[in-house]
Parts: C-alpha cells; sequence; structure tokens
C-alpha cells in the first residue's frame, strides 16, 4: 500500500514538470527573438512619438515593426541613439533608483537625459513644472504622469502646496520664512560619525532681532531637529530649544536672547559647536563672542567674549584680550573683529579676523583656554589713534610678516597644515584665497592662477582631497557662489557648472560639454543657497548638499547637475 502511494506521487511530480516543459516549450516557439544580425527599431504608436515617456513604444526588428519584441513599462521609452549602447534600440530611463516613488516619473525628451541618467530619487531636469503647472501625486491612480514634481517647484510653491511625499521628519525650516521674518542661513558644519548638517540662521522679526537658531539635517534619513535657539511654532508660539547662555541683544535696551549676530560654525575636536556672535552679526564689531553648542542637548555656554566698555566692560577679567589703540583709555575697548570670519586649530584655537581703523588688519589668534589674544600677523595702513592737541596718542599695531599686502578685509577662514610651509590659516578677501603662514605671519596669495573662474564662496571653507589632488571647497556668499580652489596650481572652478579653460579641472559632469545648475533642477528653478553652505558627501563625492535661503536641503548630483529639494 505504501509503494503505490509512493508511486503515485511520483508520477504526478513527473506530471507537472512535463506540463511545465510543454509551457515554456509553446511560450518560446510564439516568440519573436531578435536575429543578431538583423536590426532593430523603436516603434511609437501613440501621436505624440518620442516626446513623452508615456506613449507605449516598443521595441521591434525593421522587418517588421508591427511586432514588439520587448514592450516598454510604464514610464520608460524606447530610444535608438548611436551612444547608446552602439545605437541598438532598448528601452529606458532616466533614473536608476528603483525605490523612488518617482522612478516612474523621470525625463525622456531630450535623449540626453537617457544618456546620463541620474542615481537621485526625482529627476528635476525635467520636472519643473507640469503640462498644467500642478504637481504630480505618485500614489495617484488617475495622476497625468507629466506634471511637475514638488521637490523641482520654486520656494513659492515648496511652501504653499500639500507635499504628496514626505521628505523627512521634523520641524519645518521655512517657519521663519512664513511667519515674514528677515532671515539669512549661514554656512554649515558636517559630522561624520552622526552624519548630521549643521547650519545657522539669524533671524528678526517685531519681537527679536539678529537673533539665531542652530538647526541639524540628517543626510541618509532627511530628518530635521532644532539644536539651540528659538523656533517659531505656527501652533505653540515661539519655543525653546536648548538652555544656558544668553547673548546681549544688539541694542542696549533690547533683553538677552539665544545667539545674537549668529555668523561663522565649526566643530572642536570634543565633537561641540563653536559659533561666532555678537552684535548685528555684520562687518567689523567690538562685540563678538565665541560661544560652544551642545549638538546633542542644545546647551550653550560662553567660551570668550570682547571688550565693549558699554556692553562688556568686564570682559577682560576673564578673557584675553586684542585691545584697541586709545591714548586715553588703552583697555578700554577690543579691536573691531570681523564677522564671517572664524577659523580652529587641532588644540581648539581660534583664529580671528582683525579689521579696525586705529589698529589695522590682521589674523588673531584666541588660545584654548580663551585666557590671550596673540595677533600672528598684521598688516594695512592703521595710524593708531591721534586725537590731535595735547591729548595722548597711541600707535597702530605693529606689522607682522612680510609679502601680500590685502586692502579688502578677510572673510571665511580655515585652518590647515601645508606639508611644506607648515601650520596656515586660509582666508578670503575681494574673491581671493590668501595663506596667512602662523609661524611668521607671511601672506601669499592662493589663487594666482589667470584665465579661470572668478567667483569665491567662504562661509563655508573645508580642506579636501580628491585623486590625491588637495583643495579647498570655499562654499557660500551673496553671490550665491560655491568654489573649490586646488591648492599649489591656483586654479578655481565652481561646483555648480562645468569649467571653462580648465582642461583638467578637479569636477567635471558626465555630458562632455559645459552644463550648469541653470540647465533646469532645482536649483535652475530660483532655490538659491545664497550664504547657506555647500556640502560633499565624504562617502559618495558625486552627491553635495545645501542649504537654501528658505531653509530647504538641496541634493545636487555633480555629475549630471540634477538637483532636487531633499528635505523639506
Amino acid at each position: 500500500m505504501n509503494k503505490l502511494k509512493k508511486t503515485n506521487v511520483l508520477a504526478k511530480y513527473l506530471g507537472s514538470i512535463f506540463v511545465s516543459f510543454m509551457v515554456l516549450f509553446v511560450t518560446n516557439a510564439n516568440a519573436v527573438p531578435a536575429p543578431k544580425s538583423e536590426p532593430t527599431q523603436c516603434v511609437y504608436p501613440g501621436p505624440l512619438g518620442a516626446t513623452t515617456l508615456y506613449n507605449n513604444s516598443y521595441v521591434a526588428l525593421k522587418s517588421d515593426p508591427k511586432t514588439p519584441i520587448e514592450q516598454c513599462d510604464f514610464g520608460s521609452s524606447c530610444r535608438q541613439d548611436k551612444r547608446l549602447d552602439n545605437g541598438k534600440a532598448q528601452c529606458v530611463r532616466s533614473m536608476t533608483n528603483e525605490k523612488s516613488p518617482y522612478y516612474n516619473y523621470g525625463c525622456g525628451i531630450y535623449t540626453e537625459h537617457i544618456l546620463f541618467p541620474t542615481k537621485l530619487e526625482v529627476d528635476c531636469r525635467c520636472r519643473v513644472t507640469g503640462t498644467g503647472h500642478k504637481y504630480l501625486d505618485p500614489n495617484d491612480k488617475n495622476v497625468d504622469p507629466m506634471e511637475g514634481i514638488i521637490n523641482c517647484a520654486n520656494p513659492t510653491n515648496q511652501m504653499r502646496r500639500k507635499w504628496p511625499v514626505k521628505y523627512g521628519k521634523g520641524p519645518k525650516f521655512d517657519a521663519w520664512k512664513q511667519q515674514k521674518s528677515a532671515t539669512r542661513w549661514t554656512g554649515g558644519v558636517f559630522n561624520p560619525k552622526t552624519r548630521e548638517f549643521f547650519s545657522v540662521v539669524r533671524w528678526t522679526d517685531p519681537n527679536y532681532q539678529a537673533a539665531g537658531t542652530i538647526v541639524a539635517w540628517n543626510i541618509d534619513t532627511k530628518n530635521r531637529r532644532v539644536v539651540s535657539g528659538l523656533y517659531p511654532d505656527k501652533r505653540r508660539g515661539m519655543k525653546e530649544f536648548g538652555s544656558g547662555y544668553l547673548s546681549d541683544g544688539v541694542k542696549s535696551h533690547q533683553a538677552k536672547q539665544p545667539l545674537t549676530g549668529p555668523s561663522i560654525m565649526k566643530m572642536g575636536s570634543d565633537d561641540m559647536l563653536y559659533l561666532l556672535a555678537g552684535g548685528t552679526g555684520e562687518g567689523s564689531d567690538k562685540r563678538r563672542e565665541i560661544i560652544k553648542i551642545n549638538p546633542d542637548t542644545g546647551e550653550r555656554s560662553l567660551v570668550w567674549k570682547a571688550k565693549n566698555k558699554d556692553f562688556s566692560p568686564k570682559a577682560d577679567e576673564k578673557y584675553g584680550q586684542c585691545y584697541r589703540p586709545d591714548g586715553k583709555n588703552p583697555k578700554q575697548n577690543s579691536v573691531g573683529i570681523m564677522a564671517l570670519a572664524f577659523a580652529m586649530g587641532p588644540d581648539d584655537e581660534f583664529y580671528l579676523s582683525m579689521r579696525d581703523v586705529r589698529a589695522g588688519d590682521g589674523i588673531l589668534k584666541i588660545s584654548p583656554d580663551a585666557k590671550t589674544c596673540t595677533p600672528v600677523s598684521v598688516w594695512g595702513t592703521a595710524k593708531g589713534h591721534n586725537p590731535g592737541g595735547k591729548q595722548q596718542s597711541a600707535p597702530a599695531y605693529t606689522h607682522i610678516g612680510g609679502g601680500k599686502f590685502i586692502q579688502f578685509p578677510v572673510k571665511g577662514m580655515l585652518y590647515h597644515e601645508d606639508p611644506e610651509y607648515g601650520p596656515m590659516i586660509y582666508g578670503v578677501s575681494k574673491n581671493d584665497i590668501y595663506s596667512f603662514a602662523l609661524e611668521d605671519g607671511f601672506r601669499a596669495l592662493e589663487t594666482f592662477a589667470t584665465g579661470t573662474y572668478t567667483g569665491m564662496g567662504y562661509t563655508r571653507m573645508v580642506y579636501m582631497e580628491k585623486d590625491g589632488r588637495p583643495f579647498i571647497m570655499a562654499t557660500g556668499s551673496d553671490a550665491d557662489t560655491h568654489v573649490v580652489v586646488e591648492l599649489g596650481v591656483g586654479t578655481r572652478e565652481p561646483l555648480t557648472a562645468d569649467t571653462i579653460n580648465n582642461d583638467d579641472p578637479l569636477f567635471k559632469s558626465a555630458y562632455g560639454v559645459t552644463r550648469s545648475v541653470n540647465m533646469n533642477g532645482a536649483l535652475g528653478n530660483v532655490n538659491s543657497m545664497n550664504m547657506g553652505g555647500l556640502m560633499i558627501d565624504p562617502e559618495n563625492p558625486d552627491i553635495a548638499y545645501g542649504v537654501l535661503i528658505h531653509g530647504a536641503l538641496v541634493q545636487l548630483e555633480l555629475s549630471t547637475f540634477n538637483s532636487m529639494i531633499w528635505s523639506y
């Protein structure tokens, strides 16, 4: 009896294999394989032809155009180009990210998009606006597939429209713009351990003037959080994040507030954030201060403060000062110190840019314990303090270091140890990068090559290498300029466009011809970074992230110049 059951089971199993074999045989017998030598072509049954992805196109033999060899899926289209697999007709897409909710909504009108597909989640090279100037919902089966995508839209539409797909969780950083505050995003700091990008916004509303708030984006999850400062919650009003030190108001009658006059931020060896702040956060001022912020808790503590007779008359009791020349009151005020110029060294010492009509121009060093202030390079035409009459005068600072005479103030700033010349401070003055040797104060022009791009950023300066070639990434300016400068070569090139008149650039797109972010994409659609920093992902150097003027985080693919709103 058992043998009989086993025999029946075996017979059924062999029978199922036979049926499967016959189905496969019949299927293959009905297919229309393309002979290797016989040419193929693209067929577009619809009236729009190759001008759309949604044309029900397919691949067929030239000898039999009515019989599909390969039917193109929704969101893909048949293309035939000699630059694409030796002219073979095939179904292609402009996107490679199959997990993207917008995978079926790429670009197809221009062959260039197909030849150079993007790895980003959205191909904004053709999705700035749609057929009806609306924005498609990929979850809506009745959607017009030719509509635009909100991640490619201009700032106004981003802030007014409902987003069908959420890009990140957490508070929205357009909150200051939404309440009509005057805002300025400045620079940025990236922590590779947590994969968070930090930036600071300076904002003014009827109740606060030049207040600062530090925020963070996780560039992997897209999630957002407020680190320290005030946030205007649309339901609960002004909310404070973090605790600790409060800065003086811009004017003497104004109440203390978090992070007044914020400018450039750095990260110390302790993974803490250090912010140059004080005053309005503009120009040269005797009210500068350095604040330490815990990036996890938002706790603020004062590290150093300049002496100002009206706001901080006792600052020199605790903090080292570089005093402004004054014949009658030699220790009454600090020298003027530039906003938007701040660097940190390996021992967590600080470097500032002096710009003072009496003292001159220079680079100042604040010791790690904040007890000393030392000029390391001084130049300029200042004459000191000469009030006239019988009043006492005071000389300008003694010049330190030879080399270039720099007429305009130094901004930005970066510490880097040159293998040949030792530790240096690099800074930007009038669209050029200069180096300042800490050993003897010598000043040298680093952007000495001629005939190259002339722009320059400064709010975020970092040292990087690519293929053994050292360069400084200098991004963020009022002119929305984002640049890399190859050290020792002196050339500069923009990160948002292909370089002209440079035979061996550090960065170039895949197109083989000159292209830029202005060829469409989010950055070609009124989305500007201005003084917000731009960073290159160290784990994927083809991807950069930048802070937009309305508080969104943009993702930029350097090889295609495709850009999309990554977190909003």
